[in-house]
């Protein structure tokens, strides 16, 4: 989905007001979110930033086809991985032969590997949350790496999931206790803007569980040959794409 140009005045800060109402016209299916970075990936220049996971975890996303750094790694024409975690950098070098990864803060330095080239995306997935400030975070990407990368494409948790508003009206916050933030598109894109970003397009991933009533309309869509399509509400985590 695309934001109307209505909505960009209020992106933009040309307009202000208390309550907008922003339509988010998506009814698609909803991919794998690993699988949809895969594909957009494929014969691209890749950066991939703070690319590495929980130590624990990295093994069995490695059998299951879902270890982002790996799956971009395959199909990119060229692909690096950035992240601050030395102990899990040795690690995925001497178990599994990576040595596609370079070790700092990508915030703050600037990486030979990335200066030296051009590059079609920087992927950054399921981190903005965890960063006390996302603004300066972005901006200092731009300012280290406009024109060597293209695009950013950033993944977050989606705000309003089915499961979140059920919660919620139970009086309840389902929340990961590290995340500082929860993002709707709109957030999100602004987010982006205040730090130098233009959205172009946002996309949802990861489809929550789906309870009885859903599963038997996706078995008679798919009966009738239909591509079962839902609402945003049904996805875990929002993609935006964006031009640095």
């Amino acid at each position: 989905m695309t934001f109307d140009d209505e909505t960009w005045r209020y992106l933009r800060g040309e307009k202000f007001s208390n309550r907008i109402d922003v339509a988010i016209p998506y009814r698609e299916p909803i991919p794998n979110r690993v699988n949809f970075l895969t594909d957009m990936s494929r014969g691209k220049r890749i950066v991939h930033l703070g690319c590495l996971d929980h130590k624990p975890l990295i093994a069995d996303k490695i059998g299951r086809g879902q270890w982002l750094h790996k799956e971009l790694t395959d199909v990119a024409s060229a692909c690096v991985g950035v992240d601050i975690d030395e102990e899990t950098l040795r690690y995925v070098e001497t178990t599994f032969g990576y040595t596609n990864i370079v070790l700092g803060n990508f915030t703050v330095d600037k990486f030979e590997p990335i200066m030296s080239s051009k590059w079609d995306y920087a992927i950054l997935g399921e981190l903005l949350e965890h960063i006390d400030n996302p603004v300066q975070f972005l901006s200092a990407i731009r300012t280290n790496y406009a024109g060597h990368i293209d695009r950013i494409v950033v993944t977050v948790p989606n705000a309003w999931t089915r499961i979140t508003m059920r919660m919620a009206k139970s009086s309840i916050e389902m929340i990961n206790s590290d995340h500082r933030y929860w993002f709707t598109p709109y957030t999100l894109a602004k987010v982006l803007y205040q730090a130098g970003m233009k959205t172009e397009e946002i996309k949802f991933a990861n489809r929550i569980p789906l309870g009885a009533v859903d599963l038997i309309r996706h078995k008679m869509a798919g009966m009738v040959g239909a591509k079962p399509a839902l609402d945003f509400t049904y996805a875990s985590s929002i993609i935006a794409i964006a031009k640095i």
